[in-house]
């Protein structure tokens, strides 16, 4: 047993010396490779300034005489990028009137398509009245309106998956009458008091061109088209007020009635018609269901403004006129994708226009 012990011993005794004189050789190595190191390394090449026609020359040859000039041709680059890219953003494009821009240039994906109408014309649209909350049913133009709408939209083969309206009759009258005419009264209508038209407070039932002759026409301008004006507020001496919150329609609100607005910049119109676009009818959209929101000329131009990043000064400049649909092609973040499109005759679009953006004049005999 000794003997095994002794012999086991001196095979450890020689491992160990083996280890210490690999070791050793291993470092003698390392210093070797480190002097090496020293002799090998790469002079300091100095800095030598040549022109890009030099590099040129040097690499093609003599026979290339043209010469280049590598910043001019960057800044014309970039500039044919600046102009490539002017093209292709629509919003860029020349207004060719108020609320109508030119034909798209862009060549972005459509995923969705998304239909705005302002409703037919009312009653009181004929009279030239603020109409706002008070209910008024359509007139028979805006009957007709309705109609010729709904027949326009069944000629082009549009169909719809879901229509939402406000709680004014007019909307609703004019989504009947359009999906009556393309056929497709089965489609479900979904109604909200967050699509109602501008709450016009106190200016409620007054004639358009009357205030303008007592107020003058830049104000009424202010009243009816800036972003962040809202009119004097309506109050229970008004002959409407207890008409419009004794409605039984708005205790169907999500809102206590005594929350409903009493007056409203085109602003606070935004403010509470964006949770439900967000949380109802964005998620139709992106369920691939194609939708049509009958609504107002304030609701209309509110979304209009939050989805094609209209400037608060800007639109005041967008008119939309009653019966005529604005088709909205959108990408997969509900951005346009090219210029909204007002389907119809263009001249008879352009005279409907005018005709709104002179409900604010004063009348001609009275200057």
């Amino acid at each position: 047993m000794h003997h095994k012990i002794d012999v086991i011993d001196e095979q450890r005794y020689d491992i160990a010396a083996k280890v210490a004189k690999n070791e050793k050789e291993i470092e003698n190595l390392s210093q070797k490779i480190f002097a090496l190191k020293e002799k090998l390394q790469r002079p300091i090449l100095k800095r030598v300034k040549i022109s890009a026609d030099a590099v040129l020359r040097a690499l093609l040859g003599s026979r290339r005489k043209e010469s280049f000039d590598f910043k001019v041709n960057l800044k014309t680059v970039k500039k044919e990028e600046e102009k490539k890219e002017e093209l292709t953003d629509w919003r860029q494009a020349t207004q060719t009137h108020k609320g109508q821009v030119s034909a798209p240039t862009t060549t972005a994906m459509s995923k969705y398509k998304l239909f705005l109408l302002r409703h037919g014309e009312g009653a009181w649209n004929k009279e030239n009245r603020f109409c706002s909350w008070v209910d008024q049913k359509l007139s028979e133009a805006g009957v007709r309106e309705a109609q010729e709408c709904g027949q326009l939209l069944k000629e082009q083969g549009y169909k719809f998956d879901k229509v939402f309206t406000s709680l004014l009759s007019r909307s609703v009258q004019t989504a009947w009458l359009v999906t009556e005419a393309m056929g497709q009264e089965w489609v479900p209508v979904i109604k909200s008091w967050r699509l109602n038209e501008r709450h016009y407070g106190a200016l409620i039932g007054l004639n358009r061109a009357e205030m303008a002759m007592k107020h003058g026409e830049e104000q009424v301008k202010v009243w009816r088209r800036s972003y962040d004006v809202a009119p004097p507020p309506i109050d229970e001496a008004h002959p409407y007020f207890f008409e419009i919150y004794n409605d039984r329609r708005y205790s169907t609100c999500d809102v206590p009635k005594e929350d409903l607005p009493r007056a409203e910049s085109l602003k606070e119109v935004l403010d509470r018609l964006l949770p439900y676009w967000q949380d109802v009818i964005v998620p139709e959209i992106k369920a691939g269901h194609t939708v049509l929101i009958s609504a107002h000329g304030n609701s209309c131009r509110a979304l209009l403004k939050h989805l094609e990043g209209i400037s608060d000064a800007d639109i005041a400049g967008v008119t939309l006129p009653t019966g005529i649909p604005v088709l909205l092609e959108l990408d997969g973040n509900l951005r346009p994708v090219k210029p909204r499109q007002l389907l119809g005759d263009q001249a008879k679009i352009q005279a409907a226009i005018k005709k709104v953006e002179d409900q604010g004049k004063a009348l001609p005999n009275s200057k």
